[in-house]
């Protein structure tokens, strides 16, 4: 971290003459990390980082060395004062360590960025797949607010309910109505700019993420999470978390996400008996509008069910209209497009607030976690008024959510309708960190073989080693399940076989390993076996320098457009709970 001890792990490509050039590199371990960083799938082309350490000496001086009370971000997170130490790095650690916001300082709040930046490098390939370069957004992003699908209304004849169309147009199309949705035309905040709004947010789990495909099952609803806010205040008194029997095999991926198995929801009761009176009693004009994280998958997935119960009923219940609901997950990504690679609601909380959203993906708890964040959206809005003494409205906030900036609202928006204060190149950027147990991947050599030899037994021992192991045809994917790094494929087909063959990702050296035909030994099951061949083949940089896309935490470079919360806005938030 120090200018003074740096080492260059020097590889520098011409944005136009694809010329590598290394220099006194000996050690394999940073060889790889070369070879990787010129063949990612990022982009063809590899580009020098800006400056040597990450954030600079000042960064460092007025923040860093300032925290020295937490193990796991500030002055310790630091070995020797230089090395950022990864055996301490990632949000595992981190989130033992949450702020305390009765007393969270400005210095405090930057460092937690700094350590939350660092995790995400350390947790994630997001942050590698998109640099300036390459995209220009969040995948997320692109998804969500950018893309054709949500900007444009879709043919009518595909569409046989008008609710399943949710595009940004059809729902300005009745927000720009002026004689229409009075209900929607009352402030945000009081006179005091403490929130006043009404809402009711929820939230669902459900048995997967099919809600239109109807050549195969459409997913079921299995719990619902809500609460109401009135006058700007969460009533607890109103919390509702209702499990539902989907009637259906919860899939094994689903329950994996959120943790809820056909044993759980056996004894509850089904969607008919819980929709009426959530609909009615709850999700009602009186207890104000609707807020949903991802409003698209659980607006959706609530009609599915109203339009089901509508097949078979005379009673018939009224479906949700996208253009009246509230949806925090899209406000996000129009003010802090930048901050941080992945827009789950547990991902962008860790940001805001310094803290895990405890039992992510349970619907209540995301319930919970969804109000703070709309309330951070809110305010920061409401900051942002060109006539302070006019509050916002709910139109507005739609209106914005939709990608129209209203007239009391001082923001730009760029042409992919994000926040246009704010860009990639100041929030992200490539840094030469330097790094202490920085691990790169996974790689079998003579030595670790010969480690492990006793533990796993001489026949697996010739399986790795065997040199007819190559097929052409194995389809490796990385996690994400974009294809598979062709330096990964070629270093296998270079070698022969396992042993010398470097994997970045983990499950890809997985099922190498499957391939390889590794077997269970004496008392040991194969997967135990692959665990111990996994966990000996672990590859690490020491005391040395990598190149790191990574969040930028320094508030100094906010005015140039550094995406970063506001740190009283989140206190404030904070503090209100």
């Amino acid at each position: 971290m120090n200018t003074i001890q740096t080492k260059i792990i020097s590889a520098y490509y011409s944005p136009v003459n694809y010329k590598p050039e290394t220099r006194n590199i000996t050690n394999p371990a940073q060889l790889s990390v070369v070879s990787k960083q010129q063949t990612s799938s990022i982009s063809s082309h590899y580009y020098p980082p800006v400056s040597m350490t990450f954030k600079g000496q000042w960064f460092e001086d007025n923040y860093i060395k300032k925290v020295k009370d937490k193990e796991y971000q500030g002055e310790r997170l630091l070995k020797d004062g230089i090395w950022v130490d990864f055996n301490k790095v990632g949000w595992k650690n981190l989130s033992k360590e949450p702020l305390d916001w009765k007393t969270a300082t400005e210095t405090e709040f930057y460092v937690f960025q700094h350590a939350n930046a660092l995790a995400e490098t350390n947790d994630t390939t997001w942050v590698k797949r998109f640099n300036k370069y390459n995209v220009k957004k969040p995948l997320a992003t692109s998804h969500s607010i950018d893309s054709r699908e949500v900007k444009e209304p879709p043919a009518k004849n595909l569409y046989a309910k008008p609710t399943d169309d949710i595009s940004f147009a059809t729902n300005l199309k009745e927000l720009m109505n002026m004689s229409k949705h009075k209900s929607l035309d009352v402030p945000i905040t009081d006179e005091n700019g403490k929130l006043s709004i009404d809402c009711v947010v929820f939230d669902t789990e459900t048995t997967g993420t099919n809600t239109d495909d109807t050549t195969r099952p459409l997913d079921k609803i299995i719990q619902i999470g809500a609460i109401q806010v009135k006058n700007g205040n969460v009533l607890p008194e109103t919390g509702y978390s209702q499990l539902i029997n989907p009637k259906m095999h919860i899939p094994e991926g689903a329950s994996a996400v959120h943790g809820l198995y056909d044993n759980d929801v056996k004894d509850a009761p089904v969607m008919e008996e819980v929709l009426k009176p959530f609909v009615n009693n709850y999700l009602n004009k009186k207890n104000g509008i609707i807020v949903a994280y991802n409003s698209k998958f659980d607006i959706k997935m609530l009609n599915n069910a109203i339009n089901e119960h509508n097949e078979y009923s005379d009673d018939q219940l009224k479906p949700k209209r996208a253009y009246k609901v509230i949806d925090p997950f899209i406000l996000q990504q129009r003010i802090h497009p930048y901050l941080g690679a992945r827009k789950k609601l547990s991902e962008q909380y860790k940001f805001l607030f310094c803290k895990n959203l405890d039992d992510a993906h349970d619907a209540f708890a995301d319930v919970k976690g969804t109000v703070d964040v709309l309330k951070y959206d809110l305010y920061y809005l409401s900051e942002k008024r060109k006539d302070k003494s006019k509050p916002l409205t709910i139109r507005d906030v739609l209106l914005f959510q939709n990608g129209v900036v209203p007239p009391n609202l001082d923001m730009r928006l760029d042409h992919q309708g994000c926040n246009a204060d704010v860009n990639f190149k100041t929030s992200y950027r490539l840094e030469s960190v330097n790094v202490d147990n920085y691990f790169t991947g996974y790689k079998i050599t003579k030595d670790s073989l010969e480690k492990i030899k006793d533990e796993i037994g001489e026949n697996n021992i010739n399986r790795l080693k065997k040199q007819e192991l190559v097929d052409e045809n194995l389809d490796l994917k990385s996690t994400s399940g974009y294809p598979q790094n062709p330096a990964e494929t070629k270093i296998l087909n270079k070698t022969g076989g396992v042993e010398n063959a470097f994997y970045v990702m983990k499950n890809n050296f997985m099922k190498v390993l499957d391939f390889a035909g590794i077997e269970g030994y004496k008392d040991k099951p194969k997967e135990v076996v692959k665990y111990i061949i996994a966990e000996n083949s672990k590859q690490y940089i020491n005391e040395d320098s990598v190149d790191l896309w990574v969040k930028n935490p320094s508030p100094k470079d906010i005015k140039a457009g550094n995406d970063l919360p506001v740190f009283e806005i989140s206190k404030r938030v904070m503090n209100e709970k």
